[in-house]
């Protein structure tokens, strides 16, 4: 039996790094608020799709806050403006930027790295992916391969912070080498080009649509 002091340190370590790798996988539910978005994009509160305007170059005109919604994720992956397309995915990672990291934690007060993919994959792209970030590895609607070139937005990223698993966190590729992730600071976005990230990287993995399940929302 190991001693005390031992057995003390190893269970904090799994704390600190783990992303409920060792969480008994949890069948979904889909009667719960997880997967519920009642304020879904392009309606208002009286559940009506308002006009869209259009600008007098032919396209969509942006409203004011998502123009400055493209500015700002523009600054963070240091990459124009006009190249942030999918404002259903920055609405999303604004909505969850900065809330604590909490292990096993799916909520505003405190969300691990899976369960914030799972969510992000469910109420932006409508797809569901098991619970653990190991489950999300090996599930069968994702392709993995390991080279970075080949990366696009809306990759999963695998990684392996602790030795002796083989994954143990995950995040979502945005571009230009950074991604979205929930960690020790929070949901953030990092670069992979960082020596920490870089050092642990395992592969990443393509949601095949054709092959996942889509996620019922009302």
């Amino acid at each position: 039996m190991l001693p005390r002091k031992i057995f003390g340190t190893l269970l904090i370590t799994l704390i600190l790094c783990s992303c409920t790798l060792f969480k008994k996988p949890v069948a979904p539910d889909y009667s719960t608020s997880l997967y519920i978005n009642n304020s879904r994009p392009g309606r208002d509160s009286s559940g009506t799709t308002p006009a869209m305007q259009v600008s007098n170059t032919g396209k969509p005109a942006l409203s004011r806050s998502d123009s400055l919604l493209k500015d700002k994720y523009a600054q963070y992956l240091q990459v124009p403006a006009d190249s942030i397309t999918n404002l259903r995915l920055y609405r999303f990672i604004d909505e969850w930027l900065n809330t604590p990291y909490q292990w096993g934690g799916t909520t505003k007060r405190g969300i691990d790295c899976s369960a914030l993919m799972q969510r992000l994959l469910a109420e932006v792209y409508d797809i569901y992916i098991p619970r653990t970030s190991y489950q999300q590895y090996f599930t069968d609607n994702v392709e993995r391969f390991a080279r970075w070139e080949s990366l696009a937005e809306g990759d999963l990223i695998f990684f392996k912070t602790i030795p002796g698993n083989p994954i143990t966190h995950v995040g979502l590729y945005l571009g230009n080498g950074r991604f979205v992730n929930s960690a020790s600071r929070g949901v953030t976005i990092e670069s992979l080009r960082k020596s920490y990230w870089a050092a642990r990287y395992v592969a990443s993995g393509r949601l095949i649509v054709n092959k996942s399940r889509k996620v019922a929302k009302n």
